[in-house]
């Protein structure tokens, strides 16, 4: 089976190509990376992503058409990249007839930390309690945040029965939050650990509210070395897509949607009538 996966909520876009045996029962053991891009976009992902995604391809030897699976990032993240990398998966997938599996960008960024702190031998029961935060610039003074334990995270495939499938387990929120509330929520997570629990952080929200960090204990801050913090690793995209394609949670391509969280400006000002009125199909009088 052959899945090709990519995120492009923020302006590094994350590609991967994956490929296992159905019939194994190996599990990640069994899933061979083929092919992964990173790409630093300057100017939007409308001019390089289809580009990344036909050279990927060539790198894999892979056709189009023999890709099984799509995957995609859904967000949170920027409202112009989102929309470009969603609808381009849905676009190739509904095309070919393909499954599409939506997954979480913020879930992608978190997962090479969550996965490393919740299997951790020495002091692993303390480690895959420590409260892990993804968080990226939401701008208007908000961050795009994702907050839960490195145990949880790590487990990340679905959400609790009820909510949008192909996310998380439960025990992780997704929320965007102004720096003071994510911070406020990462002492509660805190107070209701035990005395050994930490947090740490990842994602450049970490960079762009440096003071409002200092408002948490320093004593429980968990610095972990972990190259690339800052942005989502097309690798941890796919891996997520194939765990949600295992779980069974593979959709209809027309049926994943970008997760923005909040309304966009457009959007908010079209509520409150400040927008004026579009030109009408039949012309004027």
């Amino acid at each position: 089976m052959k899945l090709l996966a990519w995120d492009t909520s923020s302006k590094v876009g994350a590609l991967a190509a994956i490929e296992w045996d159905p019939s194994s029962k190996e599990g990640w053991a069994g899933v061979r990376l083929v092919s992964e891009w990173t790409l630093n976009v300057d100017a939007t992902h409308s001019e390089r992503l289809m580009w990344a995604i036909h050279h990927l391809l060539e790198s894999a030897r892979w056709k189009l058409d023999e890709v099984d699976l799509f995957g995609v990032g859904v967000g949170p993240g920027s409202f112009t990249g989102l929309r470009i990398g969603v609808t381009t998966a849905r676009t190739l997938a509904h095309t070919l007839k393909k499954p599409l599996l939506g997954v979480s960008s913020l879930a992608a960024l978190a997962r090479p930390l969550a996965l490393s702190l919740g299997r951790s031998r020495a002091g692993s029961e303390a480690l895959a309690r420590t409260v892990v935060v993804a968080c990226t610039d939401a701008c208007k003074g908000e961050l795009f945040s994702l907050v839960g334990s490195a145990r949880a995270i790590g487990d990340c495939v679905t959400m609790a029965e009820g909510d949008e499938p192909g996310l998380w387990k439960r025990g992780v929120s997704e929320e965007v939050l102004s720096p003071g509330d994510l911070v406020q929520l990462v002492k509660k997570k805190l107070a209701q650990g035990k005395r050994d629990a930490h947090w740490t952080v990842v994602g450049d929200g970490r960079n762009r509210y440096v003071e409002s960090w200092k408002c948490l204990p320093a004593a429980k801050e968990l610095k972990v070395s972990q190259p690339f913090p800052n942005h989502v690793q097309g690798r941890y995209v796919a891996l997520l897509a194939w765990e949600a394609s295992q779980a069974g949670l593979a959709r209809h391509a027309l049926k994943v949607h970008p997760r923005y969280l909040r309304a966009s400006d457009a959007e908010l000002k079209l509520k409150a009538g400040l927008l004026p009125p579009g030109p009408s199909r039949f012309g004027t009088s």
